[in-house]
């Protein structure tokens, strides 16, 4: 069988290694507009969210294999064709619980923010990028899954006031309960850390993004889809809030002149989906899904 990957420098060397001895791979650095030239001739696919595996009905596809919680870049409809097998990270809640990686990136957006770190890089005057602390300052956290549970440990070590939202009402010891109202209207700080399903399509929509009290900071390290990003962008421009995202809506769709003008907002800092991506990270999950496809393979 052959195996493509269209993000070989988004991998670890192990699975790189161990796969060549497997199979036939061809590990290159493509753009979007190539890899969807001649995916479908591969009966291994091997990708992260730095590229859209797309539909195509005439394909010699076998395995997709993405070492990732969120499924969006995969379409669909491969998910209904039960010769394919798909090995993500979604549902191993065990596993997920031993890596941090978006869950430290969260608390650095929060950081950059609060500090001015975008005023540093550009101005010479001190008193330009004096910023503000974590310190009592009232944070919301909407979803308390894994992420939410980790950043409201870190969040009490600065000994911030937390309040947490979740449709399932679930609770920890650093957390206060209280409705998303409640968050909306009082807090600082606000990190948004719910799945991208279906019912969560524009969760934070323009009804509720103008309750945010002024210069709240918003952080969005979920997926762009769950916020009117529109809306959000436009509240950062006006100097309402501040909006602090490691995603955004349709990323794929993008081109790079847009994504700069995002960070020419000066209460806006966008950077490029990289919250679960450190050496530790990628080591641990590509060893993770190797292992599961290996096990799947051997059987057959």
């Amino acid at each position: 069988m052959k195996l493509i990957c269209p993000c070989e420098n988004l991998f670890s060397e192990n699975i790189k290694s161990s796969l060549n001895k497997m199979f036939k791979c061809n590990f290159s650095n493509l753009n979007q507009k190539k890899f969807d030239k001649i995916f479908h001739n591969y009966e291994i696919i091997l990708l992260r969210f730095s590229h859209k595996l797309k539909f195509k009905k005439k394909n010699k596809i076998k395995f997709i294999l993405s070492p990732t919680t969120g499924t969006n870049h995969i379409d669909k409809r491969y998910f209904k064709n039960k010769d394919i097998k798909i090995i993500t990270l979604k549902d191993y809640k065990k596993f997920l619980n031993t890596v941090s990686a978006s869950t430290e990136f969260t608390i650095t957006l929060i950081l950059l923010t609060l500090r001015k770190i975008k005023n540093i890089l550009k101005l010479k005057n001190r008193e330009k990028f004096i910023g503000s602390e974590i310190y009592k300052k009232k944070v919301g956290i909407i979803g308390m899954g894994r992420i939410g549970n980790k950043i409201s440990k870190i969040l009490n070590a600065f000994e911030a006031s937390i309040y947490s939202y979740d449709k399932e009402n679930k609770k920890n010891k650093y957390s206060k309960n209280t409705s998303l109202n409640y968050i909306l209207k009082n807090c600082d700080i606000i990190t948004i850390n719910i799945p991208l399903v279906p019912k969560n399509y524009n969760f934070l929509n323009i009804q509720k993004l103008k309750k945010l009290k002024k210069n709240c900071i918003l952080i969005n390290t979920s997926r762009g889809e769950v916020v009117d990003e529109k809306f959000a962008v436009n509240l950062a421009k006006k100097k309402k809030i501040f909006y602090s995202a490691d995603v955004i809506k349709n990323e794929y769709q993008k081109n790079i002149s847009a994504l700069k003008n995002y960070n020419r907002i000066d209460n806006l800092i966008y950077t490029n989906h990289i919250a679960g991506l450190t050496n530790e990270s990628i080591l641990k999950t590509d060893n993770f899904i190797l292992n599961k496809f290996k096990l799947i393979y051997e059987k057959l």
